[in-house]
């Protein structure tokens, strides 16, 4: 599995396009801003998965049980399916929300910090990560 973050409009889906050759027929591209989550499935060996805030905004808005535990069963799921192939591959997508800043409402700091908590599990589980400002990638792991 592959995390690709940074801001918002920074390049991360162009990045991910160009560094990993994608083409429109390579990958599933799947958007995640809608909020709905649970019902991906992969239809090809690539699936790219954008907008994963704003599912963990979609979960918490539910009140969906164990927010946190829920995403780390899926990411577990869909690292599994990635193992099953040497063709496969997970690549996920998600955007910096909060700079260290702590909102003062408390829905939107509530979706800071799960966001957060699931980024961090979705660093550990994934062999390589990016951090990508103004188009350029670091390598925070692999």
């Amino acid at each position: 599995m592959y995390f690709i973050t940074g801001g918002s409009f920074n390049g991360k889906g162009r990045w991910v396009r160009n560094h990993f050759r994608l083409t429109n027929s390579d990958a599933e591209w799947v958007s995640l801003f809608d909020g709905d989550w649970k019902t991906i499935y992969p239809k090809m060996s690539i699936i790219v998965l954008e907008g994963i805030e704003y599912a963990v905004r979609g979960a918490l808005l539910q009140k969906d049980g164990d927010i946190r535990a829920a995403f780390r069963n899926w990411m577990q799921s869909l690292r599994k399916w990635e193992e099953e192939s040497p063709d496969r591959k997970v690549i996920w997508i998600g955007s910096e929300i909060g700079k260290g800043i702590v909102p003062s409402d408390r829905s939107s700091r509530e979706w800071r910090d799960m966001t957060g908590w699931v980024y961090q599990d979705l660093a550990e589980e994934s062999q390589r990560v990016w951090l990508v400002w103004y188009g350029m990638a670091t390598s925070l792991k692999g």
